[in-house]
Formats: structure tokens, C-alpha cells, sequence
């Protein structure tokens, strides 16, 4: 198994990547892959832009790894 292989594990969204990330970021100490990092981002925007959790329609452009990532780190005593 290459270092990509090995490397790749580290994000869930990663058994649907072709070809595989050779680099990793964090988000929260969690190690993910730049596609996912970069929809955790987006995911975060559109809910600090309307204030709340996204509704069904945007939600489901995003998959569910990232939304329990973001929701998970945002304060929703805000």
C-alpha cells in the first residue's frame, strides 16, 4: 500500500476520491482531505451567512461527513 493509501484513511470521504489526495489538511484535529476541507469551509460560510443550520435544499449538495463536522463545531449559542 503506497503513503497515499495509507494517508488517505485519515479522511472518510476518501474511498470516493480518484485518484487518491497526497496531501492532508486539519479542520478541527481532524485530518482531511483538501476536497472535504474545502467544503467544510463553504458548508460553514452559508451557515454563519443565514445564521442557522442550512435547509435540506443547500444541505444537500454537502455530504454528511462534512455537515457533522461543521456541526459539530459551531457555537449554536450564538
Amino acid at each position: 500500500m503506497s503513503i497515499y493509501q495509507e494517508k488517505a484513511k485519515e479522511c472518510k470521504c476518501c474511498s470516493k476520491h480518484v485518484p487518491l489526495p497526497t496531501r492532508l489538511k486539519e479542520y478541527s484535529g481532524i485530518l482531511v482531505c483538501p476536497t472535504t476541507f474545502d467544503n467544510i469551509h463553504e458548508y460553514r460560510r452559508v451557515w454563519s451567512e443565514i445564521g442557522k443550520r442550512p435547509p435540506g435544499s443547500i444541505r444537500k449538495h454537502f455530504s454528511e461527513y462534512v455537515q457533522d463536522i461543521v456541526e459539530k463545531s459551531i457555537d449554536k449559542t450564538d
